[in-house]
């Protein structure tokens, strides 16, 4: 699959943690990818990996020939996702900050929104800041009530 993101290279948070404080929009819905569901029949043993190409903002983080054991995408609320892809055996994750993360590979599922979705192939999220708002009707009258 193609990177569907600006074209800029994504803003790096190399010595960031996970971030959980965030707008009031992204506190119900911090984590977008949560990580990748293992397959049912997973045997015990080593850990499973998943064979994936990951982009944020069209860069490349992980491709196929190098198995992940995750991936994590929140939003704190400064208007950019933060992704980390960790890597079998432990270690440092590969971390980007991206409005459009693009995850692509062989059939695989994944949490968002306290849901398991897929298989897919290929799945992009796209952060919009300030997408939500409210239209209120006019107050009887003409005059703002008071609060």
């Amino acid at each position: 699959g193609s990177a569907r993101g600006s074209g800029r290279a994504p803003r790096r948070a190399p010595g960031r943690r996970d971030a959980r404080a965030g707008g009031a929009v992204w506190d119900a819905c911090r984590f977008v990818v949560r990580g990748l569901v293992r397959p049912a029949a997973a045997a015990p043993g080593p850990s499973v990996t998943h064979r994936l190409r990951v982009e944020a903002d069209g860069v490349l983080l992980s491709d196929l020939d190098r198995p992940v054991a995750g991936v994590a995408v929140s939003a704190p609320g400064d208007g950019y996702a933060e992704v980390a892809v960790r890597l079998p055996g432990g270690g440092e994750p590969v971390r980007a900050t991206a409005a459009a993360v693009t995850i692509s590979g062989p059939d695989f599922r994944y949490h968002a929104d306290g849901r398991v979705a897929g298989p897919v192939r290929t799945r992009t999220w796209t952060l919009h800041p300030a997408a939500w708002s409210l239209t209120l009707p006019a107050h009887p009258g003409g005059d703002a009530p008071a609060w």
